[in-house]
């Protein structure tokens, strides 16, 4: 695998420490949040008087302010009933699954069964996890026919991410309606969904409450579409209770102070909308510009192709396009070539990604 330097965060486009500037298709920064001037004028500020990190345990005798005031916001933002913000997005998927079967024998199960859906993500991968090799819609089904069949005395975790990453892929969580079961738990990853996916952009929570009674727990990296290097998991108020009070919460490092008030801030003035918006605008211009390319597999409205066709990689970057390809999550997964469009792009970015698209279609027609 071909590695790329550089000594700079891309934007539209990427400098290489050997000079080259490229088109940039690439990463997770789908809203352009690393050089949102807004966002960092916050940062600035809140580094000012907030320091440039807190030593210190949550759960110490001194509180400080800046993260139960975010995690009000981000809970609002996401309609959620309650938030509770960590380090990164792999700590929230980990902390849920280090606690929730703590927090399901709460409900007077006497056995717990996990149901891991194909390509769960690292993050929420716990306890008798194993990988499945059928598609999500087969698991889906045999994961309600199995539930349905099994007494009241059990509960059922059902992991998953909310879509399909580095291959995309929508998920049909209303496949879930027919779950019978009266003990089930929903604990799924949005790290590339929330600020992305769902209405408005607030992520998948709202569509996963529909699927009451069952318990639902989302986690999340704030370090993808929100922009803040800081990881979050969205509950009632009950589950946020057990998991405030974990060993594995309360000795853990938290965000940056700074970072969590520049969130907050740009919560309140509803900074994330426009940029959705203007992703939504630049996915959709695009899409319909490589209908053609069937070689790329999409999402309607989802900011991220991908392909199998390795040639591609090349091919984009021979004309001046670097996207990505690489093994992930696993070094000894097949490498996935893929194109993320962000909000920064302009329509000269997305007119020569489709021209080159459609050049290489027709290449693979010849």
């Amino acid at each position: 695998m071909e590695i790329f330097k550089s000594n700079s965060i891309p934007g539209r486009t990427v400098h290489l420490q050997d000079g080259i500037e490229l088109l940039w298709f690439s990463g997770t920064d789908y809203l352009g949040m690393a050089h949102n001037e807004e966002l960092r004028k916050h940062l600035i500020t809140g580094f000012s008087f907030l320091g440039n990190h807190y030593g210190g345990s949550r759960n110490n005798s001194l509180r400080i302010n800046v993260f139960e005031e975010t995690e009000e916001e981000l809970a609002d933002f996401v309609r959620a009933p309650g938030a509770l913000t960590v380090s990164s997005g792999m700590w929230a998927g980990q902390l849920v699954l280090k606690e929730i079967e703590a927090i399901v024998k709460k409900s007077g199960s006497t056995a717990i069964h996990y149901h891991y859906a194909p390509g769960t993500h690292p993050a929420i991968r716990g306890n008798q996890y194993k990988s499945e090799k059928t598609t999500w819609n087969e698991w889906a089904h045999k994961t309600i026919e199995t539930i349905n069949r099994h007494n009241d005395s059990s509960a059922h975790i059902i992991v998953s991410d909310s879509i399909g990453s580095p291959w995309v892929e929508k998920f049909d969580f209303k496949l879930f309606d027919n779950l019978n079961h009266p003990n089930v738990w929903f604990v799924i990853d949005d790290s590339h969904g929330v600020g992305i996916i769902g209405k408005d952009g607030r992520g998948i929570y709202q569509e996963l409450q529909k699927l009451a009674p069952h318990r639902v727990i989302v986690t999340a990296s704030l370090n993808k579409g929100m922009g803040i290097p800081a990881g979050v998991l969205f509950a009632e108020p009950d589950v946020i209770g057990l998991l405030r009070v974990s060993p594995w919460f309360s000795a853990a490092s938290p965000p940056l102070p700074a970072s969590m008030y520049a969130l907050n801030i740009f919560l309140k003035e509803q900074g994330y909308d426009d940029l959705y918006l203007r992703l939504m605008q630049n996915t959709v211009y695009l899409q319909d510009s490589i209908a053609e390319c069937k070689y790329l597999t999409m999402v309607p409205g989802y900011p991220v192709m991908c392909t199998h066709v390795p040639q591609l990689f090349e091919y984009l970057l021979a004309n001046g396009v670097l996207a990505s390809k690489f093994p992930y999550p696993s070094a000894h997964d097949e490498p996935v070539t893929r194109i993320a469009i962000s909000a920064l792009h302009q329509k000269e970015d997305l007119d020569r990604m489709a021209e080159v698209c459609i050049s290489f279609q027709n290449k693979l027609k010849s």
